[in-house]
């Protein structure tokens, strides 16, 4: 327990260094490229990162540094950074370290990690909006159902037909609705949504792939996707092999993911030539498909068209994540926000036509047609 106590602390630590890994990663390897002494260079950026005021970027380098001191696989990078760096980032620091170029290599996962964190920021900044979107709709549903229903009790019988005609009527229902369901309605959203996210990672199987285009599913399959090619165009350009990426990223990939690596993998095993049907079995939507087609007539060979994928189509993959975040919001906000807009229109016409309907006049004509259509409730 203590142990992940300390890790969790460390982690919290080293959150800033961590969001700007892509810097060190990069200064990491004008160090290579300059032949600096791994000591002179972590002693130089740690007095620079004090001078700076770079508490969480000096903290992460001394425990560079210290491992490097201890002598203990001082030269392998993945286990200097083991630890200080997210876990995402192992595979792909494994790949550096196999690397013949440490310097391309790493600038290599520069890149990634720019890409990976660009979805990253697009996935939170899109999931703000119906976060704030969602609880306020729904309060408002509630307390805009409470003012109608108190309208409607304060109406004489013989007024109300006449009061929830047409879209007010409509206005009423929702409201009742709102009153008699709208924990349940709630409660049940809440687990639904919980349901889908705890099965994002996890669910695979044939019925899992009949749902991959709902919106949800869909911008977890889109956000992955990019996430992967990131990683894959970095780990080609270090010159690993096709399968040998696959397998070594299914080995800390989610349960979906590994699933779907491990049918690509299967499917290159039937046929080594046929790569993109290889990848045409859910794991990319057909928009990224349909691109590396396009890019594999003038590729000479299916890993450049995925390093093109990751790396210079980068740009083309968020526009498709973000595509699909926003059909997602529309998806989760569209409803309550409509239903909330809808509400909050009625919250205006029927106190106004409740007003009309309490006018003297209206009221006598009212009763008096209320009384012919109801003569049992008339007294003798």
């Amino acid at each position: 327990m203590l142990t992940i106590v300390r890790r969790a602390v460390q982690a919290l630590l080293l959150t800033e260094f961590r969001s700007r890994r892509a810097e060190f990663y990069r200064d990491l390897a004008e160090m290579y490229r300059r032949s600096e002494a791994m000591v002179a260079f972590l002693e130089g950026e740690i007095a620079n990162a004090q001078l700076t005021g770079q508490a969480s970027r000096a903290r992460g380098l001394r425990i560079v540094l210290n491992r490097y001191q201890g002598g203990e696989n001082a030269s392998t990078v993945s286990w200097l950074l083991d630890g200080v760096m997210p876990p995402g980032d192992r595979m792909l620091l494994l790949a550096v370290d196999r690397a013949a170029d440490k310097p391309q290599a790493l600038l290599a996962l520069a890149d990634a990690v720019d890409k990976q964190q660009a979805m990253l920021g697009l996935m939170l900044s899109y999931a703000v909006l119906p976060a704030i979107t969602l609880p306020i709709a729904m309060v408002l549903i509630r307390l805009l159902s409470q003012v109608i229903l108190a309208v409607d009790d304060s109406t004489p019988v013989f007024a109300r037909e006449a009061l929830w005609d047409g879209l007010n009527g409509w206005a009423r229902d929702v409201a009742m609705a709102s009153q008699s369901w709208g924990q349940t309605v709630l409660a049940g959203t809440a687990l639904l949504l919980a349901a889908a996210t705890w099965s994002l990672p996890r669910w695979k199987g044939a019925a899992r792939l009949r749902v991959e285009a709902w919106p949800i599913y869909a911008l977890y399959r889109d956000f992955q996707a990019g996430m992967l090619l990131c990683s894959m165009a970095m780990m080609l350009k270090t010159g690993e092999t096709l399968r040998g990426s696959l397998e070594d990223l299914a080995q800390r990939a989610s349960p979906w993911m590994r699933w779907h690596l491990a049918r690509v993998l299967a499917a290159l095993e039937e046929n080594p030539t046929g790569t993109v049907d290889a990848f045409r079995r859910g794991l990319l939507s057909p928009y990224l498909l349909s691109r590396a087609s396009t890019l594999q007539r003038s590729s000479p060979s299916f890993a450049d068209v995925l390093i093109q994928l990751g790396t210079t189509e980068g740009d083309r993959v968020l526009r498709r994540v973000r595509r699909a975040a926003m059909v997602t919001n529309l998806a989760l906000v569209g409803g309550f926000a409509a239903l909330a807009t809808f509400m909050g229109i009625a919250s205006m016409t029927v106190p106004g036509r409740f007003a009309n309907l309490m006018e003297p006049a209206s009221l006598m004509a009212l009763k008096a047609q209320y009384d012919s259509q109801h003569p049992s409730a008339v007294p003798p």
